[in-house]
């Protein structure tokens, strides 16, 4: 086994890969043994006992029992889970109901969990019920991108319009959209439903609905100025079929899902996001952005944090800010502050690095074995297998046997079927998902250049 102080897991490449660069490199800094891995990595998904052993797991989300599995599987081995939590914001209709998803269950009310701000400590505190030691205000480690010294790790707008073929001398419009994509399979929409309630599905209509709406905005911007580009940006792991026809009839219309949004939103002229935390991003990067509402949101569902923006709802308020030198940030700071801790002075990295050793030191917040072993929800039979596998010398006789393609015994042969249809199923789910993979060597680049931003 690898042994670590801490693993990072990570879901969306775009979204979480450059922050938990961050949090490596002051971890690093510090003498701690780091490393970040992908949750659907095909090889790790195939081992039967454990490669890395972290003294801390550092989670993309950790709502249940299945949430953490889903991590670690058989591959990892840990003592104590500190839960990301990137998705800090619920919905609104969520923020007072105990029975909610986001919540927690099982294993979830057990963790160490990040809040951004001062309200989702209160509903960690007063609806799920959590341990108070185990809340931890740190602020979002993504926002000090947006703030010096570490804006200067991105690209220049130079250096980023050649490397997707942009021309210097055009408007460039980000959008990032809010949108889950307008082809999700009834697999996904009945999960979404059975997690969010029934009623997710008419949000979903609702943004199918808004995104077709919009897009037809855009084709009417590109057609009219054509001096103007639009960058859409798809919402992690939703790409948009209406948005790829769209991209084939106007040449100005683009679908870039590569870098950061916050690598887009310092460079672009204008940032346009809908139902989204987009807009706090671009808050903290001081530039402007306007929120896109067509249609008004299904009850229940639009974001706290931009309950009380201002939003453009018809075409001609859009086509009048396109043109418009000058426009009022759409979402008040108050806002923003209670939902996102807003210092200017200690970076976040540091302040969740500071926790992260709290949390290394402190066996309060080490998870017992009972609840090591209860959040696996093993049926008997494969408790009975997970025994087994732990017993080293036995089990290596085992893989040997099943090695041995001479043997032709019935229940290796069952075994080498079921393994191999496994393994064909994870590479399947690796390879289409291919673009979220990193190497040691991306993440090597990206913390050298957090290192120079920040050390010189």
């Amino acid at each position: 086994m690898i042994e670590l102080d801490f693993l990072f897991i990570y879901e969306h490449k775009v979204r979480e890969l450059e922050n938990l660069c961050l949090m490596k490199y002051e971890l690093d800094r510090r003498g701690y043994r780091t490393k970040i891995i992908y949750v659907d990595d095909a090889h790790n998904a195939l081992e039967d006992r454990p490669v890395y052993y972290a003294k801390v797991l550092c989670t993309m989300a950790c709502y249940d029992n299945y949430t953490l599995y889903w991590h670690t599987k058989e591959f990892v081995k840990f003592d104590k889970v500190i839960d990301l939590q990137w998705e800090n914001i619920v919905y609104e209709k969520d923020e007072n109901r105990e029975g909610a998803y986001k919540n927690y269950w099982g294993i979830g009310k057990d963790v160490v969990h990040v809040s951004w701000g001062n309200q989702n400590v209160r509903r960690l505190l007063n609806v799920a019920h959590l341990d108070e030691k185990k809340v931890k205000l740190t602020g979002h480690v993504g926002m000090d991108f947006l703030k010096e010294p570490l804006s200067k790790y991105y690209l220049s707008k130079e250096e980023l319009f050649e490397k997707y073929e942009l021309p210097m001398d055009k408007k460039i419009i980000l959008f990032a959209s809010p949108y889950f994509g307008d082809s999700l399979p009834d697999n996904y929409i009945q999960g979404m439903c059975k997690s969010f309630g029934e009623d997710w599905i008419d949000y979903y209509e609702f943004m199918c609905t808004s995104q077709k709406i919009v897009l037809q905005w855009f084709e009417k911007i590109c057609t009219e100025l054509t001096n103007t580009i639009i960058i859409f940006r798809p919402h992690p792991g939703h790409p948009s079929k209406m948005a790829e026809k769209l991209e084939k009839k106007c040449p100005n219309f683009r679908i870039i899902a590569g870098e950061s949004v916050k690598q887009w939103i310092l460079v672009c002229d204008k940032v346009y996001t809908g139902n989204s935390s987009v807009v706090v991003e671009a808050f903290f990067a001081k530039k402007m952005c306007q929120l896109l509402f067509p249609l008004p949101t299904t009850p229940g569902f639009e974001l706290k944090l931009i309950a009380d923006s201002k939003k453009i709802t018809s075409y001609e308020e859009f086509y009048q800010s396109i043109l418009a030198d000058k426009e009022e940030f759409p979402t008040p700071e108050k806002s923003i502050e209670d939902i996102y801790l807003i210092d200017w002075e200690k970076p976040n990295y540091v302040k969740f690095a500071d926790m992260a050793e709290e949390v290394l030191r402190d066996d309060y917040y080490s998870l017992t074995k009972r609840q090591l072993w209860k959040y696996r929800e093993y049926t008997p039979k494969q408790s009975l297998v997970r025994i087994f596998a732990a017993i080293k010398p036995l089990y290596d006789l085992y893989l040997l046997l099943l090695k041995n393609t001479k043997l032709k015994w019935k229940p290796l042969e069952y075994q080498r079927r079921v393994r191999e249809k496994t393994r064909k199923q994870d590479y399947e789910i690796e390879k289409q998902h291919a673009h979220e993979l990193t190497s040691e060597e991306e993440i090597a680049d990206i913390i050298s250049r957090i290192k120079y931003a920040i050390e010189n």
